[in-house]
């Protein structure tokens, strides 16, 4: 719409330089600086008319995503508080064998406490925890799980998060892609959304 505004716009801007051209066209004194002044004709802009079922849709759409990232943005607060007490104490660790230690309770505290209602998250909600996990922590969710239970298990997860259609490696682009979930998040944090 902004690109066809503008070829109008410019068309008629060129035509009626043409056309004051041949008129002599106004020269506009101000503070010792000559402009040149022409007069454009008015142009009606009318934006295209859209169905009810089309704003409808979109009203939808939108309550949707509202749903999907309250409903996944406390767990990728409370991962992004676990992975900080996590690397807390690893930092304390010298051996390997605590590290691993401290990585297998902590496993297992997570799947009794987390396995359960992260099961009864939809595809959709599962796409937008993956990417705001990455905002709360700055990596991706395939970093964190390569980094606690190896290489092998981040490519398992990743092959089979790849066959419902998610990315453990997917990033979180505020100002591109997940500018709605932004939006949302700001209104969650600001306390606006209910």
């Amino acid at each position: 719409m902004y690109k066809i505004i503008l070829v109008i716009g410019l068309s008629l801007f060129l035509s009626g330089s043409a056309h004051a051209r041949h008129e002599g066209g106004g020269l506009v004194n101000r503070q010792a600086d000559s402009l040149r002044h022409y007069l454009l004709p008015e142009v009606r802009v009318v934006g295209k008319v859209r169905s009810k079922r089309y704003y409808e849709r979109l009203r939808d759409r939108d309550a949707r995503t509202r749903h999907n990232v309250r409903r996944a943005y406390p767990y990728a607060k409370e991962a992004a508080r676990r992975i900080e007490q996590i690397e807390a104490r690893l930092s304390t660790v010298s051996t390997e064998k605590e590290r691993k230690e401290i990585i297998k309770t902590e496993y297992d505290n997570l799947m009794k406490r987390f396995k359960e209602p992260l099961m009864k998250l939809t595809i959709t909600q599962g796409r937008i925890l993956v990417r705001l996990i990455y905002r709360e922590t700055r990596k991706s969710s395939f970093y964190h799980i390569k980094e606690y239970k190896g290489g092998v298990n981040a490519y398992f997860w990743q092959s089979l998060a790849l066959l419902f259609g998610n990315n453990l490696k997917a990033d979180y682009d505020p100002d591109g892609t997940d500018f709605e979930i932004e939006q949302i998040v700001q209104e969650i944090e600001r306390g606006d959304v209910l």
